[in-house]
């Protein structure tokens, strides 16, 4: 049987913050002077969401918005998904497994900010425990954001079967085969 590890053995502190008024801008240089991925954003002294590199891409990058136009409030995640201190981290990784993401901000009971905890930390945490049942919960979070699409047709190329040259080679199997060989006529 594994030994459960409290999420306040293994968090990270202290915090980096931004206010919520601050332009994404000032933000994103904050993450890079802190080499960090994500901000917890305070509003009023209170943590109230979480901007990441990922927000910052897909929310002012993918629009071609302009960074300097543009507070954190409305471009943070938002409710925060938290975990209290004393949480094992098997059960941090099953939240973030179901709540689909990759960092929790441990609060206290009193709601103030104590340090955070990413995947990356419960894989860390789980190898000082035998790896077991969290690196599972770690896998299976991850398994549906790695996607591999195989490569369909190609115009012109060398068939891996019999070495002609085709202008219709498809992917079978993980073998690019030109018409002939996928019909098993050669």
């Amino acid at each position: 049987m594994e030994t459960e590890i409290p999420v306040r053995d293994i968090m990270a502190r202290p915090v980096i913050t931004v206010d919520s008024e601050v332009d994404v801008v000032k933000a994103a240089n904050k993450m890079f002077s802190a080499n960090v991925g994500s901000l917890i954003v305070i509003h009023n002294d209170r943590p109230t969401g979480i901007i990441t590199e990922r927000d910052l891409v897909g929310k002012i990058v993918a629009r071609a918005a302009d960074p300097r136009g543009v507070k954190v409030r409305d471009v943070m995640s938002s409710p925060l998904i938290t975990v209290l201190p004393d949480v094992s981290l098997s059960d941090a990784a099953i939240k973030m497994l179901k709540s689909g993401v990759k960092r929790l901000p441990v609060i206290s009971s009193e709601g103030k900010l104590l340090g955070i905890i990413t995947d990356t930390d419960l894989v860390s945490g789980s190898a000082s425990i035998g790896m077991g049942e969290i690196l599972s919960h770690l896998i299976e979070m991850h398994r549906d954001s790695v996607h591999f699409e195989e490569q369909r047709e190609m115009i012109r190329g060398i068939c891996e079967r019999c070495g002609q040259i085709s202008d219709s080679l498809e992917a079978v199997n993980g073998e690019l085969l030109c018409w002939s060989c996928r019909d098993g006529n050669r």
